[in-house]
């Protein structure tokens, strides 16, 4: 386990299930990046999920710029580490379903976001499969 969840309060939750979907609580948004761009774009280079990642942001990110989210990642077994090849695991696979499910619904509970509500009927077309 990394040293991010080492130093934890007693009593806090990690992680929970929603339906069949586990939440983790503490992923931070370039842990975020770094697995949905190993899910996106299978085994890759730190510098290649930068590289992905920076597509979403609009903005270039440096090739070392998620080391430490994939760093954390591997040693949370979410991902694996293999001659400079990170792979995605199926706890990672299915840690990142379960975010994307909940940020979908998230943002696509308002008006304002016609898109991500048509993504959520998806994302629910995808669970009820």
């Amino acid at each position: 386990m990394t040293r991010k969840f080492r130093k934890r309060p007693r009593g806090e939750v990690l992680q929970f299930e929603v339906g069949c979907h586990r939440l983790w609580t503490h992923m931070s948004l370039s842990e975020f990046f770094a697995v949905m761009a190993l899910c996106r774009r299978g085994p890759s280079t730190s510098s290649e999920v930068a590289s992905e990642a920076s597509t979403w942001l609009d903005t270039p990110l440096p090739p070392d710029g998620l080391d430490r989210a994939l760093h954390a990642v591997a040693g949370l077994g979410w991902a694996r580490l293999d001659g400079g090849i990170y792979t995605i695991s199926s706890d990672g696979t299915r840690i990142i379903r379960s975010c994307h499910i909940a940020y979908t619904r998230m943002l696509g509970s308002g008006v304002i976001h016609p898109d991500v509500a048509a993504a959520r009927s998806c994302a629910a077309e995808f669970e009820r499969s």
